[in-house]
């Protein structure tokens, strides 16, 4: 495809645009659910310019724009040319694991059957479009051998004289990106409808400027932490907290039910997390009696596995880039060199669901944005929810805050020099803000 087509593909599917000056978002959605986004797409268009491209034709287009190595990338090269030349500030990827491509870092952890080698779902690749100069970052500064298959990769677990950073990446997004982890068209219009109904209620100053923050026990204390965050949000906003810890009753299930039925714009939760839970005080299972629609809020965890993804290789069973099937060390399979690299789709079994994405996408109910590690998770990630909540008062829309947290904790956790130790804790806190997910539309404002 010649270059002016790609840039038609943008102008072709443009909505009509507002005069409110913001950057535009672009969303990005399969053919199969492009009628089904349409509508959403129109009502955002009122708001701010909005653009609709269908992902075979934006991966089409990638690849006529530089040179690509597979999917993930031909569409990253179709975002940039989109955020360089149109000035796009935001980008909703509208698709599930199994239909929109997912790109997976690497990390160096520790575990002889996996070559000590790891795989994690990383969307921030998508985000972090450009290195400083403003050349296309792709993520893969050390691509001599096996390596010109991994995608950034972290070291300093397990090999200590290489750069933590051994790709180099840039790291700070450069465009607000969530994506909508949905599969069909019924969810589509189930988080949209959702969405518009957010967003109307928002304008109409009817969403609760109300913040609920939740610390559970077993995990790091975050109480002083959270207590700091409660004194920084914008004035007019209300605050409650529910904490575990010095003879306080720790936050239960119908405490966290009860906020979501009298209204929070905010949900922060830091404590132990699992793939369907907030340890002891939010499961999946609670979604089908939640009664919140219409004031659905951001939610956001530092907790571990909340935002769960996709299946986790090598560790996990999964499809590798040539098709092959693996069923992973957990279930006894051994690696005698470098694991080969996941399929950027994971399909079937391998399409991993959790707390945040059913909280997103099961019915009227929930959130409207969720916010979380898609696996472990450490105490630095309080660092990113601190930055999303100081940015409050500076940015209006959700992803907005987001980017922010993500550049701040680039500063605040000193990426740019960290070294490996005799710890395994460096690397993880340089990959930390590579492993939480946005679902959700980055565009959507916050209460206030």
């Amino acid at each position: 495809m010649p270059r002016s087509t790609a840039a038609a593909i943008l102008s072709l599917l443009a909505m009509s645009a507002s005069a409110s000056g913001d950057p535009g978002l672009l969303i990005v959605v399969p053919r199969a659910l492009a009628d089904s986004i349409r509508p959403f797409a129109a009502f955002k268009s009122q708001r701010l310019p909005t653009r609709v491209a269908v992902l075979d034709e934006a991966l089409q287009a990638g690849d006529d724009l530089g040179p690509c190595a597979d999917d993930p990338e031909r569409l990253k090269r179709f975002l940039y040319d989109a955020w360089r030349r149109d000035g796009i500030g935001y980008v909703l990827l509208v698709g599930d694991a199994d239909i929109m491509p997912v790109r997976y870092m690497v990390l160096d952890r520790v575990t002889e059957p996996a070559f000590d080698y790891a795989f994690y779902p990383s969307d921030l690749y998508y985000a972090d479009l450009a290195h400083a100069d403003g050349a296309f970052e792709d993520w893969n500064g050390a691509s001599e051998g096996f390596h010109g298959r991994y995608y950034g990769e972290v070291r300093g677990e397990k090999h200590k004289q290489d750069p933590i950073n051994f790709d180099g990446v840039d790291y700070r997004p450069d465009i607000a990106l969530g994506r909508w982890p949905v599969g069909t068209a019924e969810h589509v219009r189930t988080v949209a409808a959702k969405t518009i109904a957010y967003e109307r209620a928002v304008e109409a100053g009817e969403m609760p400027t109300r913040a609920g923050f939740l610390m559970v026990g077993g995990w790091v204390d975050a109480r002083g932490r959270m207590d700091q965050w409660a004194a920084s949000m914008p004035e007019g906003w209300e605050i409650q907290k529910r904490y575990d810890g010095q003879g306080a009753d720790p936050p239960r299930q119908a405490e966290v039910m009860g906020l979501l039925r009298e209204g929070v714009g905010l949900l922060v939760h830091a404590g132990h997390g699992s793939d369907d839970t907030w340890h002891n005080c939010l499961s999946a299972g609670a979604i089908a009696s939640m009664d919140n629609a219409g004031r659905t809020p951001v939610m956001l965890s530092a907790g571990c596995s909340t935002a769960r993804f996709a299946t986790l290789p090598p560790y996990e069973p999964y499809e590798d880039e040539s098709g092959a099937l693996h069923a992973g060390t957990n279930d006894g399979e051994v690696f005698t060199g470098p694991p080969p690299p996941p399929a950027c789709y994971a399909r079937g079994e391998f399409n991993r669901t959790g707390l945040g994405e059913r909280l997103l996408r099961d019915g009227p109910t929930g959130a409207v944005v969720y916010i979380g590690c898609n696996t472990g998770s450490q105490p630095c990630g309080l660092t990113l929810a601190e930055g999303f909540v100081l940015a409050m008062a500076e940015h209006r829309r959700a992803g907005d805050c987001w980017k922010s947290a993500v550049a701040r904790y680039v500063d605040a956790e000193n990426l740019g020099t960290i070294e490996p130790t005799e710890s395994w804790y460096p690397a993880s806190v340089f990959f930390q803000g590579m492993k939480f997910m946005f679902f959700g539309d980055p565009s959507v404002p916050m209460a206030r």
